[in-house]
């Protein structure tokens, strides 16, 4: 088994029932589901399991890079936009509600992947 095959397997072992869903297909991704799912496995480290993503979702994954390109010029001139859109608020969100689906014996795994996939070097 391959590296993005053990990520995905354990992303969807740990994942809520509604992610679940999402990613196995029963359900339909929006925009905002793949940006929050893509957003946790990337600061996860499940760097190729997000590649996979982001192959499976193309047409989201364009649709997000366009709003990432919008943010730069946004934050070109307005620095306090993620302050004031509250946007690092709804990341830590993401993660919160996140490591509470996790079961309980596997939540200090992830949170320690998380805080090693975030510190500044």
């Amino acid at each position: 088994m391959g590296l993005m095959e053990k990520q995905e397997e354990t992303y969807l072992s740990v994942c809520g029932q509604h992610d679940y869903d999402l990613l196995t297909g029963k359900k339909e991704m929006t925009q905002e589901d793949f940006e929050r799912i893509t957003y946790i496995t990337n600061t996860l480290g499940y760097s190729a399991y997000t590649q996979l993503l982001i192959r499976k979702y193309l047409d989201l994954a364009c649709t997000e890079a366009d709003r990432l390109d919008r943010e730069i010029d946004i934050l070109t001139d307005y620095p306090d936009y993620y302050d004031d859109e509250q946007m690092i608020e709804k990341a830590e969100k993401w993660l919160s509600d996140f490591i509470s689906q996790v079961p309980l014996e596997k939540q200090d795994y992830f949170r320690q992947l998380i805080k090693e996939n975030t510190e500044i070097v």
